[in-house]
């Protein structure tokens, strides 16, 4: 039995569903194999078909493999290791280089990975916390995990899978941790152009060969079918995100903002949030565009599920922005698996967000 035979056998005694896993470059990574799945198996009243997060260039996939921590860099790409000051201040398209150049079936997680992950853990009745409170979690009185950095004598970042249990997506050693707070993540294989939805198909983002501009497609409203966009945020009948009405309440409390299949009606450049309960779905938009609006957990469809303090951030005056999921150190009650922010182009670094890579065996 050699080293690395040796390393994974002794892990797998404790956390089973876990694996080391070694990029081109030889450098390992913790991760964390998340097996495939229905929708009816993580959603009431959810369709028979395969979760997007498991079909990668039309194929089914067994399941996909999520980096247990938040990465940290090593040799120019990301990985996933205990204990280390997660990366920071990079944008977008750094944390698809990173993410991507660790080799073949490597990439940056995907917002149908994520969106996977978040469903997993409403169905199991589980919400994560994490370092959203500057060290802690809000819903906690003490510092729980180990500061990596201070500001004026508060924790910003923590080291990786430093923080308690809850901190887990499923609450055991074998999780994920951090999906809140700690760095918000970018993930891949979404984008809005002046408010309207554009995806890369499936989890074709999965495969970095896929990421081009060609290969973005809308979502129409009426049949949740992908179509090809005009490329200026307003081909018809696609969703499309509106807010319900004007003036809007910057504060954010009790404001609704709206997907929706009608056209831009020229709102303002502005940054707009409301927390997840408050957001409304058009009529348009049917019931399979609506199904997969919540495989990527940007809306949700149980109303007994509590998202009050989960919030949704969107720029939709914007030719192109960017997601990034599950909040920082200082979100507050703005964090959680569920939280996106959408309002940001390429590079648009931010010393708050971070990233997370995953893996997928690739046919060549």
């Amino acid at each position: 039995m050699n080293e690395r035979e040796y390393a994974q056998m002794l892990f797998r005694a404790s956390c089973p569903n876990n694996d080391i896993l070694y990029d081109e470059k030889g450098d390992p990574s913790v991760m964390v194999f998340i097996p495939k799945f229905r929708m009816d198996q993580v959603v009431t009243g959810g369709s028979s078909r395969i979760h997007p997060a498991f079909v990668v260039n039309g194929r089914e996939r067994d399941g996909f493999y999520v980096s247990k921590y938040q990465n940290c860099e090593v040799n120019g790409s990301g990985s996933s290791l205990p204990m280390k000051e997660p990366c920071n201040d990079v944008d977008i398209v750094l944390s698809l280089e990173k993410s991507g150049n660790k080799g073949t079936g490597w990439h940056l997680m995907t917002v149908q990975e994520w969106g996977a992950l978040a469903l997993w853990c409403k169905r199991n009745d589980f919400l994560p916390y994490g370092n959203n409170d500057h060290g802690k979690d809000k819903r906690e009185r003490a510092f729980r995990a180990v500061p990596a950095a201070w500001e004026n004598g508060r924790a910003k970042r923590v080291l990786t899978g430093s923080g308690p249990l809850t901190w887990s997506h499923d609450g055991t050693a074998a999780g994920v941790w951090d999906l809140n707070g700690n760095v918000s993540e970018w993930v891949g294989g979404i984008r809005f152009v002046y408010g309207e939805l554009q995806l890369l198909p499936d989890n074709d983002g999965a495969d970095v060969r896929n990421i081009c501009d060609d290969a973005w497609r809308a979502v129409d409203a009426a049949t949740g079918s992908y179509v090809l966009p005009d490329g200026k945020g307003t081909t018809p009948g696609t969703v499309k995100a509106e807010y319900e009405s004007e003036p809007f309440d910057f504060a954010g409390w009790g404001s609704h903002w709206v997907f929706t299949g009608r056209e831009l009606t020229g709102r303002a450049d502005t940054l707009r949030r409301c927390d997840m309960s408050s957001i409304l779905v058009d009529e348009s938009v049917g019931p399979e565009a609506r199904e997969l609006l919540v495989a990527l957990g940007l809306i949700y469809d149980e109303p007994y599920y509590d998202y009050k303090e989960q919030y949704a951030y969107l720029n939709n005056g914007c030719p192109e922005t960017f997601m990034y999921r599950g909040g920082y150190w200082a979100s507050g009650a703005f964090a959680g698996v569920f939280c996106w922010s959408c309002c940001w182009g390429k590079g648009h670094p931010y010393e708050g967000n971070g990233f997370r890579t995953c893996y997928i065996p690739l046919d060549e």
